[in-house]
């Protein structure tokens, strides 16, 4: 990719069955940017976690509400994505077996904060790797 920006916005209701769609229109957006395979998978991962979180806990007792997904690359070497929703968080106990969506998506991204002042926004930085780079290191 040259010098720029690109972005990728959508907003969708908060149900899990628009996660998948959320996750592939990611997909899309990082090949067209030619960015490696394996760090695609990286990032779809750690947004699909957040994600998955922002549609099951945003919005009590099934209160209908959305979830707004936001991407931009600036250059060549950084994608930052914000998750934001607008409802309640709410401290949750631990269960077994559940509980590792923020621990994969920080373990996965640079960075991630999280901001509840009005409903829970979380925004996450990756650096990439595109293809194209990579291709040139390898020669």
């Amino acid at each position: 990719m040259a010098e720029g920006v690109a972005e990728l916005r959508m907003t969708r209701t908060a149900a899990r069955a628009n996660v998948r769609p959320m996750r592939h229109a990611l997909r899309s957006f990082l090949e067209a940017l030619e960015v490696v395979p394996d760090t695609i998978d990286d990032i779809l991962t750690a947004v699909g976690e957040v994600l998955a979180n922002a549609v099951e806990h945003a919005y009590i007792d099934g209160a209908a509400g959305s979830v707004e997904f936001y991407a931009r690359v600036e250059g060549d070497a950084a994608l930052e994505v914000d998750v934001r929703d607008s409802g309640t968080y709410i401290e949750r106990t631990a269960r077994t077996g559940r509980g590792f969506g923020l621990r994969i998506a920080r373990a996965i991204a640079r960075s991630v904060s999280i901001d509840r002042s009005r409903g829970t926004h979380v925004h996450l930085s990756f650096d990439i790797e595109q293809r194209r780079r990579h291709i040139r290191a390898v020669k």
